[in-house]
């Protein structure tokens, strides 16, 4: 088993967050495959599309996804900030982790506003 550091992204219109955690895995997985990860709230309905495999000099292997559900690349992944929210607690309690907290989405809000 090969232990892997994966990424996932959450957003709402207001704010958008970076989770990450370490998963045991039998193989990489490739850019353009998609990844379902345990989640016992919201189930494992998610696919996350692989964007980015970064292997480092350390031996470490980091696996990057696409920000959830990004249709049409708007920007966010819940229409509603509390579907944001309750997804975020959910995945924390799967044992992923937030190093730098919930930030502003001004991703989304700089497009909208221009």
């Amino acid at each position: 088993m090969i232990e892997i550091e994966f990424s996932i992204w959450l957003a709402s219109k207001l704010n958008w967050v970076h989770l990450v955690k370490k998963i045991h895995m039998p193989c990489v997985p490739r850019v353009g495959e998609y990844m379902k990860f345990r989640n016992k709230e919201e189930g494992d309905y998610f696919g996350w599309k692989v964007t980015e495999v970064t292997y480092r000099e350390s031996g470490s292997i980091e696996v990057w996804t696409e920000l959830l559900d990004n249709i049409d690349d708007r920007m966010y992944s819940f229409e509603e900030d509390e579907e944001f929210q309750e997804c975020y607690k959910s995945y924390l309690a799967e044992g992923w982790t937030s190093p730098h907290g919930i930030k502003v989405n001004t991703r989304y809000q700089n497009r909208t506003s221009g």
